[in-house]
This record gives C-alpha cells, structure tokens and sequence, in this order.
C-alpha cells in the first residue's frame, strides 16, 4: 500500500478518498481532540493530525495545508499528570519545531508537562519563539525553568487561559516571576503544585478566573484581594490560619469552590454580595463549617441560588436543616449524604415546610452507606416528597428534576413507590434514580 493510493479490497479507490477537499477538511477539524494530539514516544505519530498525513499523498497535502489541525499540542512527562517517564528531550524539542512550523501564525493551545526532570535546554527558547501565539497555556515544570522565559521583553497578546504547576520549589522565593505579567487579555489562572501568588506577578486585578489548587487560607484571600473583577473562583485550601487580613467585598464573584482540609477558613474575611453558586466538595464538613457556610451567607446578603455539600453525616442533619432554611432563594441543591436517616429529614422538610427551599427546582442527593436499614423510609419519604412538590403552588415552585445515587445493595423501592415514580415521569418530572454499584437505572 502505497502513500499515492490507498484502495480498497476490490481494488476500487475509497469513497472516502473521493470527497470534495472542502468536505474532507472540516472532517478532519472534527477529528482533532483539543490538547489532545501527542501519544507515546514509541510511537508518535498514532493520532491525528500526524495519523492523517500517512493515509495518502492527497491527504498529506490536505492536512499539511490547514494550519488549524496543528493548533492544539499536548505533551506530558513525569509527576501525577503526566503520561510518560523520562523528560522532553531533544528529540521531542525538534518534533514541536516541526508542529509549530505546520501551525503557522495559529492561536495555540499547549499542554507542556516535564515534572521530575529538567527538559532539554532547547525547550524554553522554543515555547518563546512563539510566545506571541500562546492563547491557552499549561505549564508544568521545574520552578527555576521558569525565570529561563523572556519577562518584559515583549507582550503575550492571545494569551486568555493560564495553567502553571511547578516542582522544586524553594522554600523562600525572593524574586517573582515576571514572565506573564503582560498579557492584556488574560482572564483565567490556575495555580498548582504548591504555586503561591507571591511567586508570580500577574495582572491580577483584569482577571474574572481564578484557581488555585493547593493553597494556605492567606493565599485565597491575596488573589482576592489583587483580583477586583473576579467572576469566578475554585480553592483548594490546604492551611487555614486563627488571624487573617479581611478582604474588601467582591461585588462580581458569582461563582465559589472551595474544598480541602479546611474549605470554610476565608468565610469570616470576606463578603461576595453577588455569590449564586457556592461549592463545598472534598470532604467531609463539620458543625464549624455549616456555621461559617451560615453566617458567610447571611453577612455576604447574597441571593444564592446554586449549593453543593459533600458528606453531609447523621450528626451534622440539624445544623444542614438549618442552614437550608436559611437560603430561600436556592434553585439547585446537591447534597451528598452518608445515611438514610438524614436524607429522610430532608424529604421530610420539604413536604412539611411551605417556606423550606420554596424556589428549589433542581435537587440532586447521594447516598454513601453499603448498609443501611432505613432505606424503605427514605424511599417512602421521597415519594411524598416528589408528589408534593411536583406540582406548583402559591407557596413554592414545581420540582423538574431529582437525582438519587446510591451505594446501598439493597435498594429497590416498595412497590407503591415505583408506581408513583412511574406516574411522575409520565407527568413530566425528570427522575434518575440509581444504585451506583449494581448502575441499576429505575427511572429517567
């Protein structure tokens, strides 16, 4: 088979290699996953755009004409995001000269990833040529290879998205790195492995997106601090701290995660009268944290509207209760609970309360009990639930959609209660109901 003709078995050219060229190039935009072309270094060259090149020569011609397929690269090395041992060496530093030729004058999407080990030398001084190119950029390296990129030296004009992660990381850092610092058009930054916002000058107070991934209570609080117009924000907080510098109200924020060992620890500093989704996810959350959760709310007067608990336990059901009563506005809830009994008052408070999450519309619950006897209960008190709130009234708004996952093996409902469910799907309601270890579906 050669690269001229590729033919079939009954030695009939391919259809598929008969296509008009304006056809064939949109199909071959639609094969490329974003950041997703490298593959191993046995064999780089299995996945398009680089695959595509070998089909035929028209092909070849085709592919090396469109300097979009080559807009997106993906290569990582070493740590827990990388895909293979070893580093960028030499050999991978000319393989991307010879993509960054093909894409041309393209936006480009790069994920860079050498952990571990320090890359070929070659490496920084080609990511700089094309500096002027960079639209959204992850970098994973060594710390000190970062100060080896040009600083003021000229603009990162496409530059929007902004992934960082570093190893070896000193324990004091007297000079920042400054090679991001203009880019008129960022607006998201991701800082992982550690990253402090100290260590970098950014144009904090232009961004609308930030993320950090491993960070100290102070470190949250800095980014909010520098970051006046941020729209959205996901902490992971690794450290909290008994005294902290309040931070001035952030009138954009509309969007908080946080998670970590301790997701609650900037609640008492800060205010974000414009929060509508708030995000607590990763562990498990004690009476401390609902009672910042709590007064955070109430001081922010914020018209939340989105709210998503981890591990909610048996313990922590009043204090919950409590706390969702205090959130009128809310639309969406997402709860992950660890017994029966607990998601039981919460059907329970929902049926009995007219003024309870009167404007809930979305509710999303999960079960993480491999055993537990109170399930037919649960079962029963949903089904009231749902029938109850299925339907509008002067008091609250009609449920569209419920979600139960469960862990527990013993979960099917009473017999009466699949009947119910049944008649609220007929009636429009959308239900999914499941054991996630059996990935039995009951309804959609």
């Amino acid at each position: 088979m050669g690269d001229d003709q590729h033919p079939s078995s009954s030695g009939n050219t391919c259809p598929a290699l008969s296509l008009p060229v304006e056809i064939t190039s949109e199909i071959f935009l639609h094969c490329i996953a974003p950041a997703d072309i490298l593959c191993e270094p046995a064999n780089p060259s299995d996945r398009p755009p680089v695959v595509l090149t070998r089909i035929c020569r028209d092909w070849r011609l085709i592919v090396l004409s469109m300097p979009k397929l080559w807009s997106d690269v993906r290569l990582e090395f070493g740590g827990s995001h990388g895909i293979r041992r070893g580093c960028i060496d030499s050999w991978w530093v000319s393989f991307l000269e010879t993509w960054f030729s093909r894409a041309e004058d393209q936006p480009l999407t790069m994920i860079i990833s050498n952990l571990n080990q320090n890359p070929d030398d070659r490496l920084i001084g080609l990511l700089d040529l094309h500096r002027s190119q960079w639209q959204n950029l992850t970098l994973r390296l060594p710390f000190n290879t970062f100060y080896l990129f040009k600083a003021l030296e000229s603009t990162l004009p496409m530059l929007e998205r902004l992934v960082l992660e570093a190893h070896g990381i000193p324990r004091f850092v007297d000079t920042p790195i400054n090679t991001f610092q203009l880019a008129p058009m960022l607006n998201h930054v991701s800082l992982g492995g550690y990253l402090r916002p100290s260590y970098l000058i950014l144009p904090w107070n232009q961004l609308t997106s930030v993320e950090l991934t491993a960070a100290r209570a102070e470190d949250c609080l800095e980014c909010l601090r520098g970051a006046p117009k941020v729209v959205e924000c996901s902490f992971g907080i690794v450290e909290g701290m008994a005294s902290l510098r309040p931070v001035p109200a952030r009138p954009h924020l509309r969007t908080l995660t946080v998670s970590g060992a301790s997701p609650t620890a900037i609640f008492p500093y800060t205010t974000m009268p414009a929060l509508e989704e708030l995000n607590l996810v990763g562990r498990s959350l004690n009476t401390e944290d609902l009672s910042h959760i709590s007064f955070f709310v109430s001081r922010s007067r914020c018209q939340l509207r989105r709210l998503r608990l981890h591990f909610i336990s048996e313990l922590l059901t009043t204090p919950a209760i409590q706390l969702l009563e205090a959130l009128p506005s809310l639309e969406r809830c997402e709860l992950a609970a660890t017994e029966a009994k607990t998601i039981t008052t919460l059907f329970s408070s929902l049926c009995g309360d007219s003024k309870f999450l009167p404007q809930l519309q979305n509710l999303s619950i999960s079960h993480h009990r491999i055993s537990d006897s109170n399930m037919v209960s649960m079962f029963e008190a949903m089904a009231n639930m749902l029938i109850y709130r299925g339907l509008r009234t002067p008091e609250h708004v009609q449920l569209h959609s419920f979600a139960l996952a469960m862990q527990c093996e013993e979960t099917a409902p009473p017999m009466w209660v699949k009947c119910t469910l049944q008649e609220l799907v007929d009636g429009g309601m959308n239900l999914d109901i499941r054991n996630r270890y059996e990935r039995c579906l009951y309804l959609i």
